[in-house]
């Protein structure tokens, strides 16, 4: 081992650098555009402070299973049980049935530590946004939580009978866990980023830390500097990443080795390595922002997600100082008066701390349980009645929207097309996009007997019709993009329809949609590129349920400036450029609800009734613009 128990004050502080990273990535601050990664820095700590408790443990020959999990029941479940009280009673007065149900699913796997599961298994293109989940952000504790329950028989075994080879079979372990990582990118990006598998390299390469031995390596001024690398590896990865890069497989590498970096140079104080990074993260207000950082990154996210009910907008800058403010509050009251005093309680038992862990934990479930069964208790909002959603059938998953690019290779075109008025000869047009393409085809399946042209649908989750976009995190998308032009040449395709969600993409530049009607041009080939259409913070089914129920039209602010289809119709002429909002919105109040039908089946994405009023009011203006045979 490289050292004992010790306190570790710059721990504390990287544990602040980390927390803040996160919070204010949660909050919308642009600065931080990696914050997340955050999350990452905590597991590479976590595995390192692990490991040093179960070997000092064992190397004074005081290891017991039932001491480890008392320390952890102590160290982690008071305050998470506060946070979880203080969420159901969020819940039960904000959230509506549907939601609140989820939110009990959610609250029972986050019980069984379990959540990461859940929320792998429930995420996708027909749920609600993730962000307005409150207990999203469990999911890191159920990794952790899984981790505890393999570690410390892992210590065990290899100090009974391998002591001599921790650092090889942790590198071993580190290197297999890291290629799972890397090979889940295109095969399993969702479970990728939620399961222990795939995640545990980071926490073992904070094991790995722990086991290196106290020699003398370098110099002091060589580790000052390994300590220097460290932190901009951090610093650099939170202030510039984004969710284009492989993630959490190389995305996840250079703030986890920085972590490592500082963790390791910071263990060699009795080496005379003193100052530097860890003279920095030592400093008094990131230690104490750093203890009470278990109370913050509880607290701080159901506070943001019911700020939105409640807004039902995007925060404002005073929202945002009201719950930095309260999530201060909130932690300090927790890490006073509830982390403390069962952390350090000398008065309960070892038995009476895990059996009444245990019980809390069986009851939290059970309120989960009860929550999914009554059916979010639905008497709370007795005239509240959820709109027909978008349904798989309506979107044909699987043969033309592919929720996963790689499986573009099974689009067939007799499936996918949408015939249009019979008895003369039509041409051939392909719809072209990701989800935000994909919403039109209910209208298009409506209004199908308008239609001069016949329609391909060609669609797929997350990639833009942009030939110029590679991301890491969506791989496939290149290739889904290329024979989206194999598919024009292959069937004679006449005109093209290009859609997305381009406020996911306005970062990277807007221009990148030239890619692609350049090589339309090239191929003299006609398009039409439709902008960005409503999205709001919210799923309209609240917002019409709080806000204009009693109403049969409503309209509410978008969550996005609408000067994004300016700026994306400055790309291309005019006369082909349609800007949905000019049809939905007066200023930046859009109709989201219409005699008394939902235009939308979430926060943004057309409903069956919206997709197909939108399409009435472009099929004479389509009809016009695509070329006739």
């Amino acid at each position: 081992m490289s050292n004992g128990i010790s306190y570790r004050p710059d721990i504390d502080g990287l544990r602040a650098v980390s927390v803040l990273a996160v919070i204010f990535y949660h909050l919308g601050f642009s600065f931080v555009a990696g914050g997340y990664l955050g999350v990452d820095v905590f597991f590479v700590i976590s595995g390192y402070v692990i490991t040093l408790s179960v070997m000092n443990m064992l190397e004074n020959d005081q290891f017991s299973i039932l001491e480890f999990y008392n320390r952890r029941v102590k160290r982690i479940f008071p305050a998470l049980a506060f946070m979880l009280l203080l969420t159901w009673i969020g819940a039960y007065f904000i959230l509506l049935p549907d939601a609140f149900v989820d939110y009990s699913k959610s609250l029972a796997s986050a019980s069984a530590f379990a959540s990461n599961i859940y929320f792998w298994q429930s995420i996708n293109y027909f749920n609600a946004a993730s962000d307005m989940k409150p207990l999203l952000h469990t999911w890191s504790l159920s990794v952790e939580e899984q981790y505890y329950i393999f570690m410390p028989v892992f210590l065990l075994i290899m100090y009974r009978f391998f002591n001599s080879r921790f650092l090889p079979v942790l590198a071993i372990l580190i290197t297999l866990s890291f290629i799972l990582s890397c090979l889940s990118l295109t095969k399993a990006p969702t479970a990728n980023f939620y399961l222990l598998p795939t995640r545990a390299w980071e926490l073992l390469l904070g094991a790995f830390v722990a086991f290196i031995p106290q020699k003398q390596f370098f110099k002091p001024f060589v580790l000052k500097l390994l300590g220097i690398i460290g932190a901009m590896l951090i610093v650099v990865s939170i202030l510039f990443y984004n969710h284009n890069l492989a993630f959490p497989a190389y995305g996840a590498l250079a703030p986890c080795v920085g972590a490592a970096l500082i963790i390791w140079v910071g263990s060699q104080h009795n080496l005379g390595v003193k100052g530097g990074v860890s003279r920095i993260l030592g400093t008094k207000p990131l230690v104490f922002v750093g203890l009470i950082s278990f109370s913050l990154y509880l607290i701080h996210w159901p506070l943001i997600v019911f700020f939105k009910y409640y807004r039902l907008d995007v925060l404002t800058a005073l929202d945002v100082t009201i719950i930095l403010i309260s999530t201060l509050v909130l932690s300090l009251f927790s890490w006073q008066f509830i982390e403390k005093p069962f952390r350090y309680s000398k008065k309960i038992t070892r038995t009476g701390v895990i059996s009444g862990g245990v019980f809390c934990f069986v009851f939290a479930g059970a309120i989960g349980v009860y929550g999914i069964y009554s059916k979010g208790f639905e008497q709370r909002f007795p005239d509240y009645a959820v709109e027909t959603k978008f349904t798989e059938k309506s979107s044909r998953i699987g043969n033309c929207f592919f929720l996963n690019a790689k499986n573009y290779t099974k689009w067939d075109a007799d499936e996918c097309k949408i015939s249009g008025q019979s008895g003369h000869t039509k041409s051939k047009v392909l719809l072209w996009g990701d989800s935000f393409a994909n919403h039109y085809v209910p209208g298009f399946i409506e209004h199908k007997d308008a239609l001069m042209f016949d329609l391909y649908q060609y669609t797929s989750a997350g990639c833009p019709p942009m030939l110029s976009f590679s991301s890491m995190a969506l791989p496939q998308c290149d290739d889904f993009n290329r024979n989206a032009i194999d598919i024009i040449k292959n069937f004679d395709i006449n005109f093209v329809i290009i859609s997305a969600k381009w406020t996911d993409y306005k970062s990277r530049g807007l221009s990148g949609i030239l890619s692609t009607t350049k090589l339309l041009d090239e191929l003299n080939i006609s398009y039409l590129v439709i902008g960005q259409s409503p999205q709001y913070v919210i799923d309209v089914n609240a917002l019409s349920y709080f806000k204009h129920r009693e109403e049969a039209e409503g309209r509410w602010p978008i969550a996005f400036d609408r000067i994004i289809n300016d700026e994306l119709g400055s790309y291309v002429s005019k006369k082909i450029f349609i800007d949905p909002l000019n049809q939905l919105c007066i200023e930046e109040k859009c109709l989201y609800k219409n005699n008394n039908r939902l235009m939308h089946s979430d926060y943004g994405h057309f409903s069956q009734y919206g997709s197909a009023f939108i399409i009435q009011s472009l099929i004479e203006q389509l009809n016009s613009i695509v070329p006739k045979n």
